[in-house]
């Protein structure tokens, strides 16, 4: 789907939008399933945004991994619904 390439650009390169952008996009797919996981990848997504900003870039992998995976649980959920 397109959406989630969309938001595994988000990971490669979060900015101070990204979080906003992300929010908007996953809006559609959000259902009483879905909710959770969509707070999660957005918890860890501002997660990665700060940790880009603030903290050195051997952190930066780690959290990427993290986010990463809350994307791969959330398409699994999303392709479960459809």
């Amino acid at each position: 789907m397109e959406i989630f390439e969309r938001l595994e650009a988000l990971i490669d390169a979060p900015g101070a939008e990204s979080v906003n952008e992300a929010r908007s996009m996953l809006h559609q797919f959000e259902s009483v399933m879905t909710a959770d996981a969509i707070h999660q990848f957005l918890l860890d997504l501002m997660t990665l945004v700060f940790v880009v900003d603030a903290a050195p870039q051997n952190y930066h992998a780690p959290v990427r991994k993290l986010v990463r995976i809350r994307l791969a649980m959330l398409k699994m959920l999303g392709e479960a619904s459809a």
